[in-house]
């Protein structure tokens, strides 16, 4: 439990990515490779520790009394091999188009804050957090809540903008499941359910109130899925290193909660 604490991950979990690490270690040994000065083990650690506190990397080496750079080029070699493996790879068209176990998925999106950019502020500023965001899109599977699929864009993009863009490809006879961000899903899927808006001279009624309600309760499994994922701090906290890799480590989080 304490393990869990502290790198965000579970042992198992801990003990599969180090078997996947070694065999690339093992390789780049044969090549000649300059051998490393800390274990595999504390390297992943080091990662992990990163992606949980998104400290800086130059507090992070400090920790690990090596350099800033070797700190740096360490993080991005595990990255690297993560993304690219079977076992935290994110279900492709294929996988979930033919999978007949999925009825329900339940689409959402998060905004991440990030440092204001020095060209093109406006392309990144969100009118709904007031600050310079990257969005997250996510689509669960409500029996497992297991995640579909991701896709990323500036704040300023419009949830359902984001959605037809991305072109999720989820069958018909799948039900999708929304909040009020998706007004005209039914449109590009008609097998769809939101949650009702008021108008401004329109009062919602109780029944449309209740079906609200209810509605709420059924797709609250995103918004569970989302907190998970956002306990590494890497995608909750500003986000720094010039909006690069973003996408790649929240897949990579996706993976491994997957």
């Amino acid at each position: 439990e304490n393990f869990r604490r502290l790198t965000g991950i579970k042992r198992t979990t801990f003990e599969k990515t180090i078997g996947i690490l070694k065999e690339k270690e093992v390789e780049k040994n044969r090549l000649g490779a300059r051998p490393n000065k800390i274990s595999l083990e504390e390297r992943l650690l080091m990662w992990l520790e990163y992606m949980r506190e998104y400290t800086t990397y130059f507090h992070t080496a400090t920790k690990h009394k090596i350099s800033e750079s070797t700190c740096f080029r360490n993080c991005v070699w595990i990255e690297n091999i993560l993304i690219k493996s079977k076992e935290f790879k994110l279900p492709n068209k294929k996988e979930y188009v033919n999978n007949l176990d999925i009825e329900v998925v339940v689409v959402d999106a998060s905004e991440s804050p990030i440092q204001r950019p020095k060209k093109k502020q406006r392309k990144y500023y969100s009118g709904k957090k007031k600050r310079h965001t990257l969005k997250s899109q996510i689509i669960i599977n409500k029996a497992d809540l297991k995640i579909l699929k991701t896709n990323f864009c500036n704040g300023k993009k419009h949830d359902f903008r984001l959605l037809k863009e991305s072109r999720p490809w989820i069958p018909k006879t799948v039900k999708m499941l929304g909040d009020t961000g998706y007004v005209g899903l039914h449109k590009i899927h008609q097998n769809s359910e939101i949650s009702k808006k008021k108008k401004k001279l329109i009062p919602l009624t109780k029944d449309e109130k209740k079906g609200n309600h209810e509605l709420s309760s059924r797709r609250v499994c995103v918004e569970n899925v989302l907190c998970v994922l956002k306990r590494f701090k890497v995608i909750s906290e500003r986000y720094r290193n010039r909006r690069k890799r973003f996408g790649l480590r929240f897949n990579l989080i996706a993976g491994i909660y997957n």
